[in-house]
């Protein structure tokens, strides 16, 4: 099991999910989906150098689901992974996207407005 385990593309996995999940999610009743994009550090696990793991995810309101995750790079932070992250999702028309004050950025809402989404964000 380890061998196949290790064979897998984590990120592809990942997206494929993702994907899947999105597929299936509640709200395709004509309801605005709402979508949170939050970044957190995970407890207990770090990289062989000692840096913690810090994702940037995409999670939907209703059902708590995690759409999308990006691994926040060593060298960057998550204003650089907000955009790459929601590419992933095929479809934000229509989607209310919050988030909190580090992404309240003009960029960030120009995007959002490009791909038809809505957005809150904490000023």
């Amino acid at each position: 099991m380890r061998r196949l385990l290790g064979r897998i593309d984590g990120d592809a996995l990942d997206r494929a999910v993702g994907r899947w999940l999105t597929d299936r999610r509640a709200g395709a009743d004509g309801q605005l989906r709402g979508l949170a994009v939050d970044g957190k550090s995970l407890r207990g696990a770090a990289r062989a150098e000692g840096r913690k793991i810090h994702l940037l995810a995409a999670c939907d309101h209703l059902s708590g689901l995690v759409l999308a995750q990006l691994d926040v790079g060593e060298k960057t932070n998550e204003i650089t992974c907000f955009q790459p992250l929601l590419e992933t999702l095929a479809d934000l028309a229509g989607t209310v996207v919050t988030s909190d004050a580090m992404h309240t950025q003009r960029e960030h809402a120009d995007y959002l407005l490009g791909r038809g989404a809505h957005y809150i964000m904490i000023v």
